[in-house]
C-alpha cells in the first residue's frame, strides 16, 4: 500500500522575520481618475466639455463626455422647444390648456435627462461603457 504523507502545516512567522505581504488586488471600479471624471461629466457639463477637448487619448472619458454633450444638449433643445410652444399655444383662448400640457412635457424631459445622467454617472464611476439609446452611438463616432 502506498505510504501516506504527512501534510505540512503553515508555520507561524518567527519573530524578527518581516511577513511578506502580497500586492492588493486591483479595485474593478470607481477607484480611476478617468473613472471619476466621466462620472463628474454627466453631473456638471463644463466638465464634460473641457475633458473631450482636452483628453484627446483617453477613449472611455471622451466618449462618456460626448454621451453627456449629447444627452444635456439634446434635453436642452427639446425642453426649449416645448416651452416655446407652451407660451405661443397657451395665449391662444380656445387651446390655452394645451400650452400648460406642453410645459410639462418640457420638465418631463428634464427630469428624465437628470435620472438618466446620474445613471450613467454611476455606470461611468463603476468603469462600465454604458450606452444610452440614440445617443450611445452617436457619441461613440466621436470618441
Amino acid at each position: 500500500m502506498a505510504e501516506k504523507k504527512p501534510e505540512k502545516k503553515a508555520e507561524a512567522p518567527a519573530a524578527g522575520k518581516p511577513v511578506e505581504k502580497k500586492p492588493a488586488a486591483p479595485p474593478t471600479g470607481g477607484g480611476n481618475e478617468s473613472n471619476l471624471l466621466a462620472a463628474a461629466g454627466y453631473i456638471v457639463g463644463l466638465i464634460a466639455i473641457i475633458m473631450y477637448l482636452v483628453k484627446k487619448e483617453d477613449k472611455f472619458l471622451r466618449f462618456h463626455a460626448m454621451q453627456s454633450i449629447l444627452l444635456w444638449v439634446g434635453a436642452f433643445v427639446v425642453a426649449f422647444v416645448l416651452w416655446i410652444l407652451s407660451a405661443v399655444i397657451g395665449m391662444v383662448p380656445v387651446i390655452g390648456v394645451l400650452g400648460c400640457v406642453f410645459g410639462f412635457l418640457g420638465l418631463a424631459i428634464w427630469l428624465v435627462a437628470v435620472v438618466a445622467a446620474l445613471y450613467c454617472a454611476y455606470k461611468a464611476f463603476e468603469g462600465e461603457k454604458y450606452e444610452l439609446p440614440y445617443i450611445g452611438p452617436m457619441a461613440r463616432k466621436y470618441e
